[in-house]
């Protein structure tokens, strides 16, 4: 990382420490499905620097090699991403890949989120946060309403604007720096200054009341299309923030606490 690139990242840092303030961080991680060797490579990033990693798993491709998998990593946890990562939006409606719209029945939708939940929760016992990352971070407002009752305690999606108001009881906390670019033939790293930016600016709405000071900061990551510059920028990360002492990274388990 350049070093007038980690300066704008530490000034906003220091900023958060003055005002007696810790800047709370998350780590979610998309598409995880099965062991591969990259997710090899995350567990033992996130083992490294003990940041912990909310995995969005497809609920349709998993099974017990995976959870064998995590089993025995410390710092992973489950959350439920979607149901089977399918797109149902008519080809050319020019709005984008949708699992969890409207093109097909609501209580289709709701049914196979209903046994993803059942089936995530079974498999990863207390590992599972029941919290649903929506495939393609599109979900229907519609069905926001639906989730706290089939026991979602949160939602955690990508909204630069317009971001649909939750009901009371769903907690959301956004992905806010995606690592990585979706622009060409194939996934790449987005740039330092970029994903600088990304952070700095959230964490600085947040610090400015701007934005809600409770919705942590999250860093976003798809392990099966990271390049190697992808993954130095999430280990520069890690290095400088586990060592400041005006950060703190979250569990997705406390973020989404279990109801009592």
């Amino acid at each position: 990382m350049t070093h007038d690139t980690l300066n704008i990242f530490l000034q906003e840092l220091e900023a958060w420490k003055r005002a007696g303030m810790t800047a709370e961080l998350w780590w979610r991680d998309d598409d995880a499905a099965e062991p591969t060797v990259e997710l090899d490579r995350l567990i033992r990033i996130s083992d490294q620097y003990g940041v912990p990693c909310g995995l969005a798993t497809v609920p349709a491709k998993t099974g017990e090699p995976m959870r064998k998998t995590v089993s025995g990593a410390s710092h992973i946890w489950i959350l439920q991403h979607g149901y089977a990562h399918t797109n149902h939006a008519p080809s050319g409606s020019g709005m984008g890949a949708w699992e969890l719209g409207l093109h097909r029945p609501k209580s289709v939708v709701l049914d196979e989120l209903r046994d993803g939940m059942l089936k995530l929760s079974q498999l990863f016992k207390s590992r599972f946060v029941p919290v649903l990352v929506p495939p393609w971070n599109r979900i229907d407002p519609e069905l926001l309403f639906y989730l706290p009752v089939m026991g979602f305690r949160g939602l955690s999606a990508s909204y630069k604007r317009h971001r649909p108001v939750p009901p009371d009881d769903l907690r959301v906390a956004d992905a806010h720096c995606d690592v990585l670019s979706w622009k060409g033939e194939k996934a790449h790293f987005a740039g330092q200054e970029k994903c600088i930016h990304a952070l700095v600016s959230h964490l600085k709405d947040k610090r400015t009341g701007v934005a809600d000071e409770n919705e942590p900061t999250c860093l976003l990551t798809h392990h099966l299309e990271m390049d190697q510059d992808a993954w130095q920028f999430v280990e520069d990360i890690f290095a400088l923030t586990t060592v400041h002492t005006g950060v703190t990274w979250l569990v997705p388990a406390d973020i989404w606490p279990q109801q009592k």
